[in-house]
């Protein structure tokens, strides 16, 4: 199983085990002393290579709760203003850890595999925020506040961003299972359900050109495919004239909303850290395909329940059929234990993992 197809896998059924637990459970379900506490196999004594994503700091609190097991652990340190360098320095640099703030793309798996003939190892290790800019926010989805719209599922939202396409990826292989015809794609309000002056309306859809979030929503909806409607309007995240612009007006995510704001057939996607001043725009609650219709808030992101949450990742080299080098095994091993998800929820800028998710990503550490 490719990194790529565990990743949905684990997404599901987190989603499921998450919407099936009672509300006196939900607090528990990410309160790390919950957790089970970090128990070291190996004492550490030496140097550790941590070379991408710092994650805000987040890296560093967990290095010096990790000093406290191992005292004579020490850090080499190399963090980088993104996570593009992350699985490069695993093959290039030899790093022990490489954290990113995002998961893999196809062209890092390529590259890696390419060189060592084996995929790295990627382990989920925290849940990204509600809406704290860089920390990994959920990706909202937004109508018109006229729109009689209130629910989608991820398989139409394929359908109305989307556009037919011949195949899509699993890691570094390319598939045509992933194919969509276009009698999947879904281009008027009418093919939703609704009626009236809406039914015969074409869907304009608008969103992010910036090409982490373009391609984190590539991963999710159409599963590393590229094929988007004809009529997706991009948008960069930050204030930024565009000299094609033929007004010279700021096509940034201040501009798509204002434009959404006045537009009854949009559709956009983007932070609610944005949306949020925008009151003529109003949210659209999502389900992972069959389950229950889920809204964006901060405790659904944190239970993982919202579909379109996000994840940080650390990736390691380790060959199969081989162990993992103890630096980084105790590393990982201590960020997935109660302590180090405490600093997590400590530093406050990403959520803590439930148990459940832990186990899964303690699996891949052999």
């Amino acid at each position: 199983m490719t990194n790529l197809t565990r990743r949905a896998a684990l997404l599901t059924s987190t989603l499921v085990l998450s919407a099936c637990c009672a509300a006196t459970s939900f607090a528990q379900m990410f309160d790390p002393q919950q957790l089970r506490p970090y128990k070291p196999d190996v004492l550490i004594k030496g140097g550790i290579i941590i070379v991408g994503g710092g994650l805000k700091g987040q890296v560093e609190l967990w290095e010096k709760g990790f000093q406290k097991f191992h005292p004579d652990a020490t850090f080499g340190n190399n963090f980088t203003m993104s996570s593009e360098g992350a699985i490069p320095a695993l093959y290039l640099l030899g790093a022990d850890v490489a954290p990113a703030g995002d998961d893999a793309k196809v062209s890092d798996y390529l590259a890696f595999y390419e060189t060592k003939h084996y995929f790295p190892t990627e382990i989920a290790v925290a849940t990204g925020h509600y809406e704290t800019r860089g920390a990994l926010w959920a990706i909202q989805i937004v109508v018109n506040k006229d729109n009689p719209l209130a629910k989608l599922s991820l398989k139409q939202l394929d359908g109305i961003f989307g556009a037919a396409r011949t195949g899509g990826w699993d890691g570094i292989f390319y598939s045509a299972k992933w194919a969509r015809p276009a009698s999947e794609n879904i281009r008027t309000w009418g093919q939703l359900g609704l009626t009236g002056e809406w039914a015969n309306k074409p869907i304009q859809t608008y969103g992010y050109i910036a090409p982490g979030f373009k391609y984190w929503m590539e991963r999710r909806l159409f599963h590393n495919g590229d094929k988007w409607n004809e009529n997706y309007k991009e948008y960069v995240e930050g204030r930024q004239t565009v000299p094609g612009d033929p007004e010279g007006k700021k096509v940034d995510s201040e501009r798509m909303y204002e434009e959404l704001s006045k537009d009854k057939y949009g559709i956009a996607w983007g932070p609610i850290l944005h949306s949020k001043n925008y009151p003529n725009v109003k949210q659209i609650d999502l389900s992972e395909n069959g389950g229950p219709y889920v809204a964006l808030t901060p405790d659904n992101v944190k239970n993982r329940t919202y579909p379109l949450k996000r994840d940080a990742y650390i990736y390691i080299d380790q060959h199969p059929g081989k162990p993992m080098d103890d630096r980084a095994k105790e590393f990982m091993k201590y960020i997935l234990s109660r302590e180090g998800q405490e600093d997590v929820k400590n530093f406050g800028f990403f959520y803590p993992l439930p148990q459940n998710v832990i186990d899964e990503q303690l699996k891949l550490i052999r």
